[in-house]
């Protein structure tokens, strides 16, 4: 942490991160990064986006189940990293991302259910086999 500028908003202090979107299209995939440095609520807000979108479109393909848990782990990690700046001392002004609601109250939190389910199917294949 440092007295490094936010990319999006250009308040002090930022962390300099990057969060990963994952998007599984059943035989292909496609990858995608933001770099920062960003801000508390710039990177809680690219974070919470980022991570809504992979949880979403990340599990459609074999390889993409553990890629898409992985980057959503990695992810997570780095959200600390700007969960724990401190406020910033000049205010937020027309540029300054809104972090919104919490990545699990939103909509998106329901992509959790694929691999919920996938493994409920998969257990209870295996029992009646």
């Amino acid at each position: 942490m440092s007295d490094t500028s936010c990319r999006i908003c250009y308040r002090a202090p930022a962390a300099n991160v990057s969060f990963h979107g994952h998007e599984g299209l059943v035989v292909l995939m496609r990858f995608s990064r933001i770099d920062g440095p960003f801000c508390r609520d710039c990177g809680l807000a690219v974070y919470r986006d980022v991570s809504a979108r992979t949880l979403l479109r990340g599990w459609w393909g074999i390889a993409s189940l553990f890629i898409t848990a992985g980057t959503l782990v990695l992810n997570t990690v780095r959200r600390t990293r700007v969960a724990l700046l401190p406020e910033s001392s000049r205010p937020a002004n027309d540029r300054t991302l809104n972090p919104g609601k919490p990545l699990l109250d939103r909509a998106a939190a329901f992509g959790l259910l694929v691999p919920a389910l996938l493994i409920i199917y998969i257990g209870f294949s295996a029992a009646h086999s």
